[in-house]
């Protein structure tokens, strides 16, 4: 009976490794399994694929049945792993190491032909890679404080003019109720509540230190924001880390008439087009008024102008007479 049960999750094991246009025959499993030192008739391999099939794995026999069987459906199609891989491949906190050993057991969840090619589609990884363990530790600490709905306690980093890190507020503790972690810019931030508040507020996983599990249970996230906390948490996180802070605004631009692509890129659905004149368009859009917008508009220049609110528009023409001062100035 046990070496029925072996046999049965090795022929599922080689089953794993095929898909329509690479089916694999009945006797081809036998010998597979000879490979294995498992004996095998072809009976028991077809009873054992029947088993298989009525536990539900999607099995099926090719449409020239002399080609044999192949597994029609699993977790996931090539392109999504391909997008998974492409993820970890880029992932700047992860060592070469770490994205190869991961892209590897993802592209095992792949045919043997679809591995292949995912190795293939997949020819290098991102040379930007610190090594940090602190973001993957902090990760698996946080899912599961997130989990256990307990608090978490942290020190924060901060790196000082003398290019060292500094513990902030004389390395105090911070003491967090953690709800999401969130990837923006190949950077991992915690979410969470920082006892002291009633706000959210955010933190980067590679400026935490010393974190810990705490005994204390967390802030319920609806206690904290009310009835509609996940739509408050999305504002949140769209407000905050997508467009660097601030207060949420209407404003109103002229740009260049070819722009629509950067504009939707920038601000989603959040922009409508008003009027289109010559070479410009007049457009109007939601965004964060902090230091991100006027980010965005230096590097846009004489592309973009900003129309309303005059506050906005004055704020942004104080920070370019700023900087035309501080160049005017140089020797």
């Amino acid at each position: 009976m046990e070496q029925t049960k072996i046999r049965l999750l090795r022929v599922l094991s080689i089953i794993r490794e095929t898909n329509e246009d690479h089916p694999i025959t009945a006797n081809q499993i036998v010998h597979q399994l000879h490979l294995y030192g498992m004996e095998a008739e072809r009976k028991a391999v077809l009873r054992d694929i029947a088993a298989l099939q009525d536990y539900g794995y999607d099995i099926l026999l090719h449409e020239d049945n002399k080609q044999g069987y192949y597994l029609a459906s699993r977790e996931f199609e090539d392109w999504e792993l391909k997008v998974i891989i492409d993820a970890v491949a880029g992932a700047g906190f992860l060592t070469s190491e770490n994205s190869e050993s991961l892209c590897k057991r993802i592209a095992s969840l792949a045919s043997k032909a679809g591995q292949a090619v995912l190795r293939s589609a997949t020819p290098v990884f991102s040379n930007v890679k610190n090594g940090d363990p602190t973001t993957k530790n902090a990760i698996d600490q946080l899912l599961t404080a997130i989990r256990r709905k307990k608090k978490v306690g942290f020190r924060y980093v901060f790196t000082g003019n003398d290019l060292e890190k500094h513990l902030r507020y004389d390395g105090a503790e911070y003491q967090i109720s953690p709800y999401a972690l969130i990837w923006r810019q190949d950077r991992y931030y915690l979410i969470g509540n920082f006892e002291r508040y009633k706000t959210l507020s955010y933190y980067r996983l590679d400026r935490i230190r010393e974190l810990h599990l705490l005994d204390a249970p967390i802030v319920p996230m609806e206690e904290l924001l009310g009835p509609n906390a996940d739509m408050q948490m999305k504002e949140y996180i769209n407000r905050n880390l997508n467009n660097y802070g601030g207060k949420q605004t209407r404003i109103r631009l002229r740009v260049d008439a070819d722009m629509t692509d950067l504009l939707v890129d920038t601000f989603g659905s959040n922009f409508r087009i008003e009027k289109v004149i010559d070479n410009t368009m007049l457009v109007s859009a939601t965004v964060s008024d902090g230091w991100g917008l006027n980010a965005w508009l230096l590097q846009h220049g004489d592309s973009v102008e900003i129309l309303e609110p005059e506050e906005i528009r004055k704020e942004f023409v104080h920070l370019l007479d700023q900087i035309r001062e501080k160049y005017h100035n140089q020797k």
